[in-house]
């Protein structure tokens, strides 16, 4: 008998377009099924409906998914939530999406789990590799570190041993040690607690790994089902590209004893720790390391969206406020982020057009009509068309949603761009796409790049020097060939080894 039945399931658009059409999936007990495509092919769509839920702006039309003889798409919210309870958990793609900012720790757990008692819930953290100590229980999801977060997720979802386990695209945005991390521990998760388990992902090395049946999903439609078959992966070495020399001159930007930290209950953490380094016109300088290295803060800092505790920063030698808000208008024009979770950074309300034109009306003067042909070169530069400025960020993939903020911050026409991963969201066709659109962008604009990463590919590929940052300090910095082929730093080597 089925753990779950998705039967002859249509799901179209406002607009008529089929998002799902005719999708048909059986997930038996203890099977693993991995399900891939590029980024709007319908993955997360099809996920979510595994839940019972249905996007803003989707409406089912035809078909429908059982537990049993219960079609979840047809049953009352209590009902629904008694089903979720007892069978199936959802690991979102983006991480804080599943945790409640307002609830600790503690929390966060006790709410699904069987077992409420603090040593329970300890040990369901330790299942899933974060320490089980009693403060952690005490600290909110921001004071998490991504990876952090997606494990505390992790272990939220699964507190209630549920019998199928969902997760959209689990390792998006984690460095290579935490992805090898998460993908051991819900390995070892689906082992002990015998759970099916449906992989969506674009990681084929991931799918490769923690699945033995996959289904490649295209426009909507399930093209193909089957067991998994290994595949051949490029090496590294095949992505580099020649990159210009860096100009001389007054760096573009200057990062001079940088410290940062985040408050705790009776005094403050520091996760950055006194960190210098330049970047030129038209150089990419990476930011690498494990997750809650310090990366993610460090580059708030840089934003100003994260207020530094010491150090300096200054672009084209003119000292930029610790606070994005004290800052003038064309030092924010210049600086622009990129953040890791697209979903967070979006105005649910506001269309994807409307997201794009603010920037150009605002820091450009432009007219509204002016503004409307720039969002459509925009989204056309990031591999979106332009129908999608009527669009809101709901009714998007992860990894559209993800180029949207890239179009966002081009907008801006800064001389500095902060990308915080990326490309983290991102299908292997798309992701090449963007990349070349930086890289052009880099070389024709002279536009200056730091980039946090954790993808060997996209270091590869852009950077010109790599800093390595681990516990918030840089152990590690040199050309990125050396940092690839030579690392010196015993963290260094693991990160590139894995």
């Amino acid at each position: 008998m089925s753990v779950l039945r998705v039967e002859n399931l249509t799901v179209v658009a406002a607009d008529g377009r089929p998002v799902l059409d005719r999708v048909s999936l059986d997930v038996r007990p203890g099977e693993r099924v991995g399900v891939v495509g590029e980024s709007g092919s319908g993955k997360t769509t099809l996920a979510l409906a595994m839940l019972g839920a249905v996007r803003r702006g989707l409406s089912v039309v035809d078909g429908g998914v059982f537990v049993g003889d219960e079609n979840l798409l047809r049953l009352t919210d209590s009902a629904l939530r008694s089903v979720r309870r007892r069978v199936l958990a959802y690991l979102p793609q983006d991480p804080a999406s599943a945790l409640t900012p307002t609830l600790r720790v503690r929390g966060q757990l006790a709410e699904l789990a069987t077992d409420r008692a603090d040593a329970s819930l300890l040990r369901r953290l330790a299942e899933v590799g974060l320490p089980a100590e009693p403060a952690l229980l005490r600290r909110y999801p921001h004071q998490l570190s991504g990876g952090q977060q997606q494990r505390l997720a992790l272990a939220r979802m699964t507190a209630g041993d549920p019998r199928l386990l969902v997760l959209d695209e689990p390792t998006t945005g984690l460095d290579a040690l935490v992805q090898k991390l998460v993908l051991d521990q819900v390995d070892a998760l689906v082992r002990r607690h015998r759970m099916a388990l449906v992989f969506i992902t674009h990681d084929h090395a991931a799918v490769e790994r923690m699945t033995d049946r996959l289904v490649v999903v295209e426009a909507g439609r399930v093209v193909a089902d089957g067991p998994v078959v290994p595949s051949t992966r490029r090496p590294i070495a095949a992505l580099r590209r020649t990159i210009p020399a860096a100009s001389g001159g007054v760096p573009v930007l200057r990062v001079d004893g940088v410290s940062a930290g985040h408050p705790t209950r009776g005094g403050r953490t520091t996760v950055v720790r006194d960190v210098s380094f330049d970047v030129a016109a038209g150089e990419c300088v990476a930011l690498f390391g494990v997750s809650g290295s310090g990366k993610t803060t460090l580059a708030r800092c840089l934003s100003g969206t994260h207020v530094r505790d010491a150090g300096s920063v200054s672009l084209h030698g003119e000292p930029l406020a610790a606070r994005v808000t004290d800052r003038t208008v064309p030092q924010r024009r210049r600086i622009q982020l990129v953040p890791q979770h697209s979903a967070g950074s979006l105005n649910p309300r506001r269309t994807v057009g409307a997201a794009i034109r603010r920037p150009l009306r605002r820091l450009h003067g432009l007219d509204r009509a002016a503004a409307r042909e720039e969002t459509a070169r925009l989204l056309d530069l990031v591999g979106l068309p332009a129908t999608f400025a009527g669009r809101f960020p709901a009714q998007l993939s992860g990894g559209q949603r993800q180029r949207v903020t890239i179009a966002r911050a081009l907008a801006a026409r800064p001389d500095l761009l902060v990308c915080d991963e990326m490309t983290s969201s991102l299908d292997a066709g798309v992701q090449e796409k963007v990349l070349d659109l930086v890289s052009d962008l880099r070389e024709r604009l002279g536009l200056a790049l730091v980039v946090i990463t954790h993808d060997r590919a996209v270091l590869a590929r852009l950077a010109d020097r790599v800093l390595v940052l681990h516990e918030g300090v840089v152990c590690e910095e040199g050309p990125v060939e050396r940092i690839l082929d030579a690392p010196s730093h015993p963290w260094t080597r693991a990160l590139v080894a894995a």
